[in-house]
């Protein structure tokens, strides 16, 4: 999907600059947005270890080693797996948290996410690696691999209680990664 940024943009700073106090405080936030992106790809080229929360559906994309998105409506994939700086990044919704160690080869993958406080819904499915993301989910500190980026060594996975995975994933994922059960 092709997406028209800087028209967008453009219309909404129209806007804005007939109110010149708006206007400037759009400029600041903007200003600041773009320190933090800096800061957080900053952050993650020096990180130990990143995270992701995943459903015990998702898990069985871990199984052959690399990171895969999902398959979307048409067969389609977004291209990469968005991962978090954040350690205390939680959605209770999902039931398995993936601790990454950031190795060589995930730290070349590595591709800084831009936040931005110009508008930036975008559905999820239509969401590509280098998309700008709006400032207002900066706590995700979200950064991205592209699809096929091996999982390192090391990395393990805390299930939550009430996950549900099958027996032959656990299996398969426990002799490449360590699985810790909490709550259980």
């Amino acid at each position: 999907m092709s997406k028209y940024w800087n028209e967008a943009d453009q219309l909404v700073l129209d806007q804005l600059a007939r109110d010149r106090t708006k206007y400037c405080r759009l400029l600041d936030g903007e200003e600041t947005a773009r320190a933090l992106s800096a800061w957080l790809c900053e952050t993650a080229s020096v990180s130990d270890h990143v995270y992701r929360w995943i459903d015990p559906i998702e898990i069985e994309s871990c199984m052959g080693g690399t990171f895969e998105s999902k398959i979307e409506d048409g067969g389609a994939r977004r291209g990469f797996k968005a991962l978090s700086v954040n350690p205390r990044l939680w959605f209770n919704r999902r039931k398995i948290q993936m601790r990454v160690p950031v190795d060589t080869v995930m730290r070349t993958n590595i591709q800084c996410v831009q936040y931005t406080v110009m508008p930036r819904d975008i559905v999820g499915k239509n969401e590509r690696i280098c998309d700008p993301k709006e400032a207002r989910h900066a706590v995700e500190a979200e950064i991205r691999v592209p699809d096929g980026t091996p999982i390192p060594q090391g990395t393990d996975f805390t299930v939550l209680e009430g996950a549900r995975i099958s027996r032959d994933i656990v299996k398969a994922l426990s002799a490449r990664y360590r699985i810790t059960w909490a709550g259980c």
